[in-house]
């Protein structure tokens, strides 16, 4: 079916200003309309969400606005929406993994602080959300707030720890420790769970989330797009950084030195590792968590831009000492040492970087000052 672009403009145009008007009735007509030439239109769903509010049409709002998140692949002010509609509705675990989804947006965004914001405020909708809990955690020991990266890791802990896995509790109980050795807690901690008891107050249960309900008017499909919304939040929020990468790719065309290319390619590897669901841990006694490597990679890639090369090149060692194996670290660190005129250090880093195909040539290029 044929879509008419003047007819979509002329409903988005007049809904837009009955919503204003507070002519509800009215804007909900003018967006359907929309909807029905380009039904795939996230603005369309968010002028409709905001009529189904003005008429006391919670759910239908709410639907509404997470297909408008959806078809803007992850627009923070639309995610803002289906959070708080969802709070009203008491939907508390719903929203919590919403406020999930928009901090690894803002964190994606480098926008530490207001990730931050919203990973606490849906912890304290769902003590018990750990995607949360694990990203406060990176990110406090990121900005060497070490006393928050503690508090965390032993939230992790007890997670861990009511739901059986006693040693990656454990393994969360070492990574605080290594941040502060000798903190009584997090000793306390490590006894009550060697001993095999409850090492931590038991939380809570968060309020059941309410059963989807469909709203009048929206399709099946368009429904069940609407209901996997939060329960999709990394695939989201990887549409969402899939596009930056295809913006940067085509920037990286324009670019003729072999070593900048590399660099660029290593800076996205290692972005893309900060996001990677984390697997199940083989590693060694004196091996780091994930976490503790994320947030030592975080910290290694801050330092880099702001031209602290000793601070940098430190932590991109202690990360990989710690099971980081990456070919992107090792480049990025043979360049750093090169760049620091440590070149016996530069070669040895390099040589494992090059094993690499796509370091190969910029490794050698490195190597020999070009």
């Amino acid at each position: 079916m044929a879509k008419d672009k003047a007819k979509y403009l002329k409903a988005i145009q007049v809904g837009t200003a009955y919503n204003k008007a507070k002519r509800w009735k009215d804007a909900f007509t003018a967006f359907r309309v929309a909807i029905g030439e380009f039904p795939n239109d996230a603005a369309a769903y968010a002028g409709l969400g905001e009529a189904c509010l003005g008429l006391k049409q919670l759910d239908r709002a709410l639907d509404c606005f997470k297909l408008a998140a959806r078809y803007s692949k992850g627009d923070i002010v639309y995610l803002r929406r289906v959070a708080d509609i969802q709070e009203r509705q008491g939907q508390l675990a719903e929203a919590a993994r919403t406020y999930l989804a928009i901090g690894e947006i803002l964190l994606k965004q480098r926008q530490l602080e207001e990730a931050i914001g919203n990973w606490e405020r849906s912890i304290r909708l769902d003590s018990a959300l750990l995607g949360s809990h694990k990203r406060l955690a990176m990110v406090f020991q990121r900005l060497s707030r070490t006393r928050d990266a503690v508090r965390e890791y032993l939230a992790i802990a007890r997670i861990l720890q009511m739901r059986g896995d006693k040693s990656k509790a454990l393994q969360m109980c070492q990574a605080a420790l290594r941040l502060d050795p000798g903190n009584e807690d997090v000793l306390t901690a490590v006894e009550l769970i060697r001993h095999g008891e409850s090492a931590f107050e038991t939380p809570e249960a968060p309020p059941a989330p309410e059963p989807p309900k469909v709203a009048p008017g929206l399709s099946a499909e368009e429904q069940a797009e609407a209901d996997s919304l939060t329960e999709t939040v990394r695939q989201m929020a990887a549409i969402f950084e899939a596009e930056r990468n295809e913006q940067a790719i085509a920037e990286q065309e324009e670019i003729t030195d072999p070593i900048e290319k590399a660099r660029r390619v290593a800076h996205e590897e290692l972005a893309a590792e900060l996001f990677r669901e984390e697997e199940e841990d083989s590693e060694a006694a004196n091996g780091l968590s994930k976490l503790e490597r994320d947030a030592l990679l975080g910290q290694a890639m801050d330092f880099e831009v702001r031209g602290h090369l000793d601070d940098a090149i430190n932590c991109y060692q202690r990360a990989i000492r710690g099971g980081l194996k990456l070919p992107a670290a090792y480049f990025m660190l043979g360049l750093l040492y090169a760049n620091n005129q440590q070149m016996t250090e530069a070669r040895k880093v390099l040589a494992m970087a090059a094993k690499n195909p796509v370091y190969l040539q910029a490794s050698k290029m490195a190597i020999n000052g070009r």
